[in-house]
């Protein structure tokens, strides 16, 4: 291990590890030990994300509005979906406070003539089906700007050090935690339900840290589709399996199309 690149610090002091701080916060009178240790976004992964998106405040001032929105919203969600494992409602807040300042002064540079209620009444409305009507949109699009606040915080399931998943009385506990998967996207979360968190082809749960591939069963060249029923998620080495020209009969034959 380098020396330049390795330091000891105290927990009481904190450290920043994968855009996370780690820190020791003294707490006497609601834990044992005095300490309570508490993963918050770093500093410096707040910073580096505003300015990101300063920057796409900042670019599409002379561009559409939908425009702006499509570009900004995979970036909100991707951030706030990595952190949220963490103690962030706090941060979220801040950062939806920080757009709404640069919503109104990206308002201000496009129509410095016009009032404010003008302003508000072509920006600002309420999304569907949240109480919120501080919402910036263009409501010409139907395009909504999502916020940091809409991202519910998951913590992570631990598992108890005794539970096994060779068990056999404990096959139930292992199909609903890797049917629960709050970090997939919503295609991938589908497809882990359908086919009950396991890998079609080696049998084994999806969530054992193996980069996760989406396969055709039909090929599009061969006139396949992106539809769910021509999917199926597997494991990146069973990918390659699949592909494989010496791949085994019986793995071609369990990726048959779905028909439910």
């Amino acid at each position: 291990m380098s020396d330049d690149k390795t330091h000891i610090r105290h927990l009481q002091d904190g450290l920043n590890f994968l855009g996370f701080n780690i820190r020791h916060y003294p707490t006497p009178k609601s834990s044992r030990s005095g300490y309570k240790l508490l993963i918050k976004p770093s500093p410096d992964s707040i910073q580096q994300l505003k300015r990101k998106l300063k920057g796409l405040w900042r670019k599409h001032v002379g561009s559409t509005t939908v425009a702006l929105i499509n570009e900004m919203n995979p970036m909100i969600s991707g951030w706030s979906n990595s952190v949220r494992i963490g103690v962030a409602q706090e941060v979220f807040t801040a950062l939806d406070r920080c757009m709404y300042q640069r919503a109104q002064r990206y308002m201000r540079q496009r129509h410095p003539r016009k009032s404010v209620a003008w302003r508000t009444q072509k920006y600002w409305g309420q999304s569907l089906g949240r109480q919120d009507r501080w919402v910036f949109q263009d409501k010409q699009c139907k395009a909504t700007l999502r916020k940091f606040a809409w991202t519910k915080i998951v913590r992570h399931w631990l598992v108890p050090k005794q539970y096994s998943p060779d068990d056999p009385t404990l096959q139930d506990y292992w199909r609903q935690r890797r049917n629960r998967t709050p970090t997939l996207p919503d295609r991938r979360g589908q497809l882990v339900r359908r086919q009950q968190g396991r890998c079609p082809v080696c049998h084994q749960g999806l969530e054992n840290g193996e980069d996760l591939h989406i396969h055709h069963v039909v090929p599009k060249k061969h006139g396949g589709t992106d539809d769910s029923a021509n999917l199926r998620l597997v494991h990146h080495n069973c990918h390659r399996q699949i592909h494989s020209s010496s791949a085994p009969l019986g793995v071609r034959r369990l990726l048959e199309p779905c028909t439910r």
